[in-house]
């Protein structure tokens, strides 16, 4: 015998492929202050998904309010990702149960959340609750169902 072992992994020879599919079951209700720029929400999402160690590659797409439909940052988000982009009035978030409902928010936009109720009304189980990143981004994230195909 030569003094090597027969039966271990060849470190030298490339390791086989790796395939990983993620089906598009998670919806990001986000909230944002006005002007709030492309750049600062990618980076609050992918800071909420490492945190929470979810794959950016399952987003199904983006809820929010309706006042938010013409936000630049987040349509800009939305089409560099090529994800759609959800609104929905005060009136229909309103009722919707949160786990972190805000009284200043209600005051300011009609309804006691944005994010997670956003979220919710895509998705059937709050993942993550409403974070706030960089002081201008609220992101919450809710699983569905079934995988979005668009």
């Amino acid at each position: 015998m030569d003094g090597r072992f027969k039966d271990k992994p060849d470190e030298t020879a490339p390791s086989p492929a790796k395939v990983q599919w993620h089906g598009r079951v998670l919806w990001l209700g986000i909230g944002c202050i006005r002007g709030t720029e492309k750049a600062v929400i990618d980076r609050a999402i992918r800071a909420v998904f490492e945190r929470y160690h979810l794959s950016l590659a399952a987003i199904a797409g983006i809820a929010t309010l309706d006042i938010k439909a013409d936000e630049r940052g987040l349509i800009a988000y939305c089409q560099e990702k090529g994800l759609p982009l959800k609104t929905f009035t005060a009136q229909e978030l309103r009722d919707i149960k949160v786990p972190n409902p805000s009284a200043i928010v209600n005051e300011d936009m009609g309804t006691p959340s944005v994010a997670e109720a956003a979220a919710l009304k895509m998705g059937e189980t709050l993942l993550v609750s409403k974070q706030i990143e960089a002081k201008s981004v609220t992101v919450a994230v809710s699983l569905a169902a079934r995988e979005y195909r668009g």
